[in-house]
């Protein structure tokens, strides 16, 4: 019997204790543990496997809480019989059940506003202490100090300067009870750090949230940590998260601080996190979809991380699971599994300040390109209010929805779109913005609508001018359309939000002795009157014009008029529609009858 898919857990004992099918990292225990850094924070991006990757660095180290003095690993062997990391007994004699670990993960973290993202953090910092509650009778520990406890285990949530205070302090304190009940330096897991700060800046209470965070990680400073028995109380700490947070904003004063993003260049931890396409092969093989790796490849890889070629474990896992589910998992589709689960909000504020340089390169991205960005690492959460290009870019890289291409130096970076479920991803927000569905542009549909309905070329040019400047057309790079194309895939949105403005709307339609590019009518009866638009686009913007009266000459030479007599309208008007890259003209205007 096959072992089972255990898509969605993170928690390391449950996947082993289930017999869940489970790509062995364990080797990276080691290179965390002897890489001599005080502190080491990893980002990559969301359903990569951080929170197992800790879980299981959690598993490993931590020391068994039941009974003060207990030095049994019967819990640790278990867990790991088998995986790489039991290789290297001196290691596992070392290091395996020999820590006090304290892991948090702060991705609850969160709220409309401070005072609910307070509540949730006390609230986590109240549970993580009661389940550390054996310290009330530790012998190791004054009574001050365990009155102390008690009281984070009963913190209040009321964002009072009181319990703000405490809880400020909380994760020096118990850290220091830990290292004194177990006599030796603590080790810290925090998971999904990062997601206080993002919250807080999309709520609007970055600073109030900065300032709290920069007092609760103070037990990293060094100078700051107190001793037990001539040892510092924190040995390691470990830090995942999605985007590096500029240092200066919440670590001031942390030194021997490693960062290993997703643009680093070390080979360390390249593959920590994530499936490498080995990894991939083996998983594929033990289930019999080993026919389906290039569909997995297309949709699912593209990641870069170090030098390695890095899948998406999130998406992997549902494939492979959905389809043996399936009646035919050799044919079993693919699936979009990034836009259900990842918070698109990053791509719909950022296509909502696109600037004419920034929708050209997004479109070279959509088409299959790469395009060549200065990345800000060191950025806050705070700084997107700004609404910086280069913000923006570095976002949707950490983030996971663009992967690195090549390191040019000087923070310059090539990036392109990973696979196909991320370009699908962008499709579906891209085509949502420029749509009925986003009332912004669906203003300025009925408005050029209007505007073509009563003759005047100047208000279709005043409408089509400044939105085709951040345009951009989700049209299939693969598929070798003509360029035209994209302009008549722009006008066509456009149109669709004029719903009942309209009717009787058509593309490429036969019209007289030839297509036209555009038919729609408007009104009833007597009053009804016809729009055609045909379309040219040049390669300078000094013919455009020109290309406007070939565009006019096209409608009367091929009797496009012929369409509205079908029609029954009683006049019509003609214009058009000349392009190149950003820019238009647009001709005609004059009320003709169709009969």
């Amino acid at each position: 019997m096959k072992k089972q898919l255990a898509v969605g857990n993170s928690s390391f004992a449950m996947m082993m204790k289930t017999g869940s099918y489970y790509i062995d990292k364990t080797d990276f225990i080691k290179v965390l543990m002897k890489s001599g850094n005080y502190v080491d924070l990893i980002t990559r991006p969301r359903r990569f496997g951080k929170t197992l990757f800790l879980d299981t660095l959690y598993a490993f180290l931590r020391l068994n809480p039941i009974g003060f003095n207990s030095n049994s690993r019967d819990f640790q062997k278990e867990l790991f019989d088998g995986l790489t990391i039991t290789e290297d007994k001196a290691f596992c004699d070392e290091y395996m059940g020999k820590f006090p670990v304290l892991f948090l993960t702060l991705k609850d973290v969160a709220g409309q506003n401070f005072n609910e993202a307070f509540s949730n953090m006390a609230d986590l910092l109240a549970i993580t202490a009661q389940d550390h509650a054996y310290l009330l009778e530790s012998p190791y520990l004054t009574s001050l100090e365990k009155q102390r406890f008690e009281a984070y285990m009963n913190l209040g949530f009321d964002n009072t300067d009181a319990n703000r205070f405490m809880a400020s302090k909380s994760l020096r304190d118990i850290l220091t009870y830990f290292a004194r009940h177990f006599g030796k330096p603590a080790v810290l897991l925090i998971d999904e750090y990062d997601v206080p700060l993002a919250k807080a800046a999309s709520g609007g209470y970055y600073d109030a949230m900065s300032l709290f965070m920069r007092s609760f990680f103070s037990v990293l400073k060094p100078d700051g940590r107190p001793l037990v028995n001539g040892m510092p109380i924190l040995g390691k700490t470990v830090l995942t998260g999605c985007l590096r947070v500029s240092k200066e904003s919440i670590f001031t004063g942390v030194n021997n601080f490693s960062v290993n993003t997703v643009c680093t260049d070390s080979e360390s931890l390249a593959a920590a996190i994530g499936f490498t396409e080995d990894e991939v092969n083996q998983l594929l093989n033990y289930y019999g979809l080993e026919s389906r790796k290039e569909d997995i490849r297309r949709w699912y890889d593209g990641y870069r991380f170090g030098s390695r070629e890095i899948f998406c474990p999130w998406d992997v896992l549902n494939f492979c699971q959905y389809a043996l589910e399936s009646r035919d998992p050799q044919h079993f589709a693919p699936r979009n599994y990034w836009s259900g689960t990842s918070s698109n909000d990053v791509i719909d504020e950022f296509l909502g300040f696109l600037s004419d340089e920034d929708a050209e390169k997004m479109q070279t991205l959509l088409d299959g390109g790469e395009v060549a960005f200065v990345i800000n690492e060191q950025l806050t959460y705070a700084d997107f209010v700004d609404h910086k290009s280069d913000d923006f870019w570095t976002l949707l890289l950490f983030t996971g929805y663009l992967t690195v291409s090549q390191n040019l130096g000087n923070d310059r970076f090539l990036l392109k779109i990973p696979n196909e479920e991320i370009r699908q991803t962008f499709r579906e927000r891209i085509q949502m913005r420029f749509s009925a569905a986003n009332p912004s542009f669906a203003q300025h549909g009925l408005k050029l609508a209007d505007a073509a309905l009563t003759g005047s070329a100047d208000g279709m040019s005043e409408v089509l001018e400044p939105l085709l400047r951040n345009y951009v057309s989700v049209r299939d790079a693969a598929s070798r359309a003509p360029a035209e194309n994209y302009y008549h895939g722009f006008l066509a949105a456009l149109f669709a939000c004029a719903g009942n403005r309209i009717q009787d709307f058509a593309s490429n339609t036969e019209c007289g002795d030839g297509y036209a590019d555009i038919v729609f009518t408007s009104g009833t009866g007597s009053r009804r009157i016809g729009v055609v638009i045909e379309m040219k686009r040049t390669k300078r913007v000094e013919d455009l014009r020109n290309a406007v009266s070939e565009a006019l000459d096209q409608i009367d030479c091929r009797n496009y008029s012929e369409r509205f007599r079908k029609l029954r309208c009683s006049s019509y008007y003609s214009y058009g529609i000349a392009f190149c890259a950003k820019h238009c003209e647009v001709g005609g205007g004059i009320l003709r009858s169709s009969t």
